[in-house]
């Protein structure tokens, strides 16, 4: 599978998560970046675009897709930076939910944990792993 196969699949991941999280009445308030007639996520301060994005009625969710040979790049550590900047200073609940292939999980645990140590805040951290 191409790496924009990959890609597609981790937001896939995350969409569906965040469908089952936010509820079917709520569903139409997601932006993806997959070209599936949603709008486009909104870019953060830092001018990073997440994979996905939800905000309504006092919760917004970040997603972000990583396939293995982008979890640990210079850019990647940039953009989690910027959306854990974000779910801290959000004033309802928040989330960051990240999707990587099953092998990287660990290391991308490890990442945004020390990330999230500059971004403090009472906002939920989860890394999904994908079977690509």
């Amino acid at each position: 599978m191409s790496e924009s196969g990959q890609h597609k699949k981790l937001v896939e991941i995350i969409v569906e998560y965040v469908e089952g999280r936010v509820g079917r009445d709520y569903i139409c308030f997601i932006e993806t970046d997959l070209y599936d007639n949603r709008p486009l996520p909104q870019l953060t301060e830092e001018g990073f675009r997440p994979d996905l994005f939800f905000e309504y009625n006092g919760l917004m969710i970040i997603g972000e897709a990583k396939t293995s040979n982008d979890v640990s790049r210079a850019h990647s550590l940039a953009q989690y930076a910027s959306y854990l900047k974000k779910c801290s200073l959000y004033t309802g609940k928040a989330e960051f939910i990240m999707a990587v292939p099953w092998m990287e999980q660990a290391t991308a645990n490890n990442i945004v944990k020390e990330i999230k140590k500059k971004y403090p805040g009472d906002y939920v951290v989860k890394i999904m792993k994908g079977m690509v």
